[in-house]
Parts: structure tokens; sequence; C-alpha cells
């Protein structure tokens, strides 16, 4: 496997096929929108070694953003790659987990987040980010601070989300349709519901 980070558009997606990871078909995402393509971050979190090199490539532009104390994470995806990027960084790690009944993270497990800790916000894959600005409060209301945020995979197109910037291996940007802009060609396939987060 390539551990070589790709540097245009058509590299990551020939990346992506290398490990699997990229499914084409008609996917209802975390945010609500509809897209043609999944990532399959799994494909790529199921090899340890081979993402410890893809973070390696990427320790310079995450020290850029300043003194990093902690990592925090969203349960499940989110768990593995915060993870090793707390090994690269010697940071300690956390996750937050979803509760089933509100859908909404919590912080358990003992975890907190200590006064004037400055925290990275880790996940696999973001397409808005949404479920990253979840964990935002978490560090702010303990009196924390969010040095940025990391993701294998950036969807996004934005060097930052929610105002905080973002660190990524992998830059890649697929359409995106709202519910009541799915196009008749795509409505014609049928929808799958990857991931865990339920979608309100």
């Amino acid at each position: 496997m390539q551990t070589k980070l790709p540097q245009s558009s058509d590299e990551t997606i020939a990346f992506l096929k290398e490990y699997g990871a990229l499914e084409e078909g008609h996917f209802l995402l975390a945010s609500g929108n509809h897209s043609q393509y999944y990532v399959k971050k799994g494909k790529l979190v199921q090899h340890p070694w081979e993402l410890q090199e893809m973070i390696g490539q990427r320790v310079e532009a995450l020290q850029a953003l300043g003194r990093i104390d902690a990592v925090l994470s969203p349960a499940m995806g989110g768990v593995p790659v915060g993870q090793q990027v707390g090994l690269a960084l010697h940071a300690r790690t956390l996750y937050a987990e979803r509760n089933a009944g509100t859908n909404q993270l919590e912080l358990k497990r003992g975890f907190q987040i200590d006064p004037g800790e400055r925290v990275l916000l880790v996940e696999d894959v973001i397409t808005t980010g949404g479920t990253l600005v979840e964990l935002e409060h978490f560090v702010t209301d303990q009196g924390g601070e969010i040095a940025g945020i990391f993701v294998v995979v950036n969807r996004s197109g934005k060097p930052e989300v929610a105002g905080l910037p973002v660190v990524s291996c992998l830059d890649i940007v697929f359409p995106i349709f709202a519910p009541d802009a799915v196009p008749e060609w795509l409505a014609r396939t049928p929808v799958q519901r990857p991931g865990t987060k339920r979608v309100e």
C-alpha cells in the first residue's frame, strides 16, 4: 500500500481506490445531505502502520498550530485516528460517545478537559464538520482552547471549519446535494445510510 500523500484530486481518488475506500452509489450523509460517493474510512484506518506514516507527513503542519496538550475525537470512527495522532504528538487522547437515546455526544469514562489545555479535534472524514462542532463545547465549557482540527479525509473543500484551521492527509471534494435538491439520476438509485450518527 502506498503511503505517500497525494497532491491532486486524481491522485487522491486513485489513493482511496487502492485502499478500497471509495464507494459509489446513493448515500445519505451524517449532515443530512446526499452524495454519489462515500469514503469508507474504515478501509484506511484498518492499516495502522500505513496510517501512522500518513499522519507523520502532517506532523509539521500540526505543530504549526501551536502547543497541543490533548486530542479529542468522536466515537467510533475518530477513536483509532485520535489514538494515532496522540501518539505522533505525544499528547493524551480522549473521546466522546454518542448517547443512543438523545443522539448527543457525551464525555464519559472520567474524561475531562483541564483549564488552559489546548485541544486538537480529530476525525476520520469530514464533509460539513458538524460532528466536530459538537465537540467544541466540551473544550470551551471546561476552560480549554481548541488548537484546530485534524482529519484523515477532508471532503469540505475548505481550509477552515467553524473558524478552526483544518490539517488533513487527503483533500477531495465530491458534489453533495440538499435533501430537496437531489438530482433525478441520483434519486433513481436506492439510498444507503452509512455511519452511526442518526440523521434528524
